[in-house]
């Protein structure tokens, strides 16, 4: 079979149709469903993602998709038939593979630089800027970490050698394991207590230095829906945007969504509203749209703030210290279980004991993780700067509260019955995730994505 032209391969691509025309749920709809997309934004997405791979198949060292385009190429992959046999071989004339991620910093900047050569090549190729609401701009480089020592290293040595002298001056003094049992566990319980007491000694320490960094990192210059997005997550920060908009007029509840009302011809240049802009290019004043139609307008890269990420990261942060004190009190026991074991006698208490000394430093671990500590510390920070949802700005009060800080409003009741389904995570930030690139190309070589265990593609 003759290799293809580039623009008869690319006439194919463009001819190619993804729904089966006799099904009642075609590819486009299901996407849609998945990813709370709109149906314009939908058939967007899927001919940008056939400009992908277009890309992929005329590079000799493959293309790297955005976000988007990559959710649409793996939902196509998994219609095996329509990929494999329809779209690669009887369209493309060639396998488009999909390889594995190796994962790690490496793989992260060796794929942050492919993105940033596909969208120079779209340009190159499609003669004009590809469209940011799918492909955004390569700015999105890891912040810089904070380096800070969380824990004060002489204050956790000098807390970690005590207990470990005292467990084996015990050891030394009691022989506990020639002992019997109920003498094992009388000896035990003063070494797990003593493990419990140490470890909360030791994660408020980290907690107070902890709360210190983040106060110290905190942004000078934030807007709104920055931090509503770090704090109480994607959904609350659209929220917000909503009744920013129907407090301005601009739009108007319905019996099943809003309507655009008075909707501006250009954005002020003060404006932060993340959802306006996408309103403008997309919608006319009459236009309707429900709750998840209007979040796939919204432009979430510009409510994620450096500063933040950076904190983000952060409160990421693996925290191999916090299990030094707990592994000593598990591994004193661990060596007395297997002895028991060893010589057939009964462990049912000192496996209870373990057991319940395992909860309650999962709790106190819990209580001051890395995680919570981090978005506690921002929350509480936002909270004292809009008198915990009690001051004058309305919307500082609904990034807070949600829809009690609004009760006085006519479009209460439909808010409140509208917003319902999608709450924060958490009342206490669990924040959103953030998925990583992939990368493809039709050569051999392939490609993956950093970190992520999603995969890039290669004949």
């Amino acid at each position: 079979m003759n290799k293809l032209s580039q623009p008869e391969l690319w006439e194919k691509i463009q001819n190619f149709n993804f729904d089966d025309q006799n099904s009642s749920y075609p590819f486009s709809k299901k996407l849609a469903t998945e990813n709370n997309w709109s149906d314009p934004f939908t058939q967007k997405a899927i001919a940008e993602y056939k400009k992908f791979i277009f890309l992929c198949c005329i590079s000799p060292t493959g293309a790297s998709p955005s976000e988007t385009v990559d959710k649409v190429w793996h939902l196509h992959l998994t219609y095996t038939k329509n990929y494999w046999e329809e779209f690669c071989r009887k369209t493309l004339q060639q396998d488009i593979h999909h390889h594995p991620s190796k994962g790690g910093t490496a793989e992260k900047t060796k794929h942050r630089n492919w993105y940033s050569e596909t969208l120079s090549m779209y340009e190159t190729v499609f003669k004009s800027k590809p469209p940011v609401d799918i492909w955004p701009p390569d700015n999105e480089a890891a912040p810089e970490a904070i380096t800070d020592a969380i824990y004060d290293k002489k204050f956790l040595t000098q807390f970690v050698l005590i207990f470990l002298s005292a467990v084996l001056l015990l050891i030394f003094i009691l022989n506990p394991y020639q002992s019997k049992g109920p003498e094992f566990l009388e000896f035990y319980w003063m070494v797990a207590v003593g493990g419990i007491i140490i470890t909360l000694m030791l994660q408020k320490n980290k907690d107070a230095r902890l709360q210190e960094i983040v106060f110290a990192n905190l942004p000078a210059g934030f807007n709104l829906y920055q931090i509503t997005h770090f704090v109480q997550g994607p959904h609350r920060c659209y929220q917000t945007a909503l009744v920013d908009l129907l407090k301005r007029g601009i739009i108007e509840t319905t019996g099943n969504g809003y309507t655009l009302i008075e909707l501006p011809s250009s954005l002020h240049e003060a404006e932060k509203n993340p959802l306006l802009a996408s309103l403008i290019s997309n919608y006319h004043n009459g236009k309707k749209f429900n709750y998840l139609e209007g979040y796939a307008q919204m432009d979430f890269d510009s409510v994620q703030h450096p500063a933040f990420e950076k904190l983000l990261q952060l409160s990421k942060k693996v925290d191999h210290p916090k299990l030094i004190i707990p592994g000593i009190v598990l591994l004193t026991g661990i060596i007395r279980l297997m002895q028991g074991i060893a010589n057939n006698k009964p462990v049912d208490y000192l496996v209870v004991t373990m057991l319940v000394f395992t909860m309650l430093s999962l709790a106190i671990l819990q209580a001051y993780s890395y995680t919570y500590t981090v978005k506690k510390g921002v929350q509480d920070f936002w909270e004292r700067q809009n008198a915990d949802g009690k001051g004058d700005d309305v919307l500082g009060n609904f990034s807070i509260l949600g829809t009690a800080a609004i009760a006085g409003f006519a479009e209460y009741s439909f808010l409140t019955s509208d917003f319902s389904f999608y709450e924060p995570q958490n009342k206490r930030w669990t924040g959103g995730e953030y998925s990583s690139s992939s990368s493809c190309g039709s050569g051999d070589g392939g490609g993956g994505c950093g970190g992520g265990g999603c995969g890039g593609c290669g004949s």
